[in-house]
């Protein structure tokens, strides 16, 4: 059963049945050449996930929009990448201060003692609706310039915020990928419930010549973002060096 789950919830949030019932049970029986309980099974799971529901004599109708599908193999953001073909992200910075490197802090950003860092929050929203939250950290040599600049400019991507404070674009970005579970404070910003599956990221943003310039954790909701790359082959390597 489990492979018929995931299947059909990689469906859904591929947008397959964004604006049409789902197939009837017997043509999901069909398709997945399984018995009716299974079926029925999986649509209870799908259901108690929230990604669909089911209305006597009407049908199964998915819940959630189509998931974006976010390419990692590029140091840029989800707003570069999805508004390049129309706005349909936007960014709110929701708190910004200078603040002592707290000793976590200064370690990945490579800052001596008494260093101090802006701390940035922001949240993003896909099509108007929440996607996800962040909280970055930055040297305030020379980012403290962002605090004296008015409001609105802090509203966007974080690379483009990084390039034009340092005149250059970005460097590597290291990326870590996990999950959790949301708190009251992400759940009242996501607009979930307290324990709804989030997708979990940190990163550090690097100079051309490798220094830090950034350290963030972000949290987005597991319905509406995946991430994409291409795990190249040993031979493909190889060739290429």
């Amino acid at each position: 059963m489990q492979w018929v789950c995931d299947l059909l919830r990689t469906e859904l949030l591929s947008g397959d049945w964004a604006e049409t019932p789902l197939p009837a049970e017997d043509a999901l029986i069909r398709k997945y050449g399984v018995s009716r309980g299974i079926i029925r099974d999986v649509l209870a799971i799908l259901a108690e996930q929230g990604l669909v529901e089911r209305v006597r004599g009407a049908g199964t109708f998915a819940l959630t929009p189509s998931a974006l599908q976010h390419g990692i193999e590029v140091s840029r953001d989800l707003a570069q990448d999805v508004n390049a073909e129309g706005t349909r992200v936007a960014i709110r910075t929701t708190y910004a201060s200078l603040h002592p490197a707290p000793a976590f802090i200064a370690e990945r950003l490579e800052l001596g003692t008494g260093a101090e860092v802006v701390i940035l929050e922001s949240v993003t929203s896909l099509d108007g609706y929440p996607l996800s939250i962040r909280s970055a950290f930055l040297p305030a040599d020379p980012f403290a310039v962002l605090l004296r600049g008015p409001a609105t400019s802090l509203n966007r991507s974080p690379y483009e915020l990084i390039a034009d404070v340092i005149h250059e674009p970005v460097g590597d970005t290291e990326l870590q990928i996990g999950c959790s579970m949301a708190d009251p404070i992400s759940a009242a910003s996501l607009q979930v419930d307290v324990g709804f599956a989030l997708l979990d990221t940190s990163r550090v943003v690097r100079a051309l010549d490798g220094r830090p310039l950034e350290y963030s954790v972000s949290h987005a909701r597991s319905d509406r973002l995946l991430f994409a790359t291409v795990m190249r082959g040993p031979a493909e390597r190889s060739v290429a060096s």
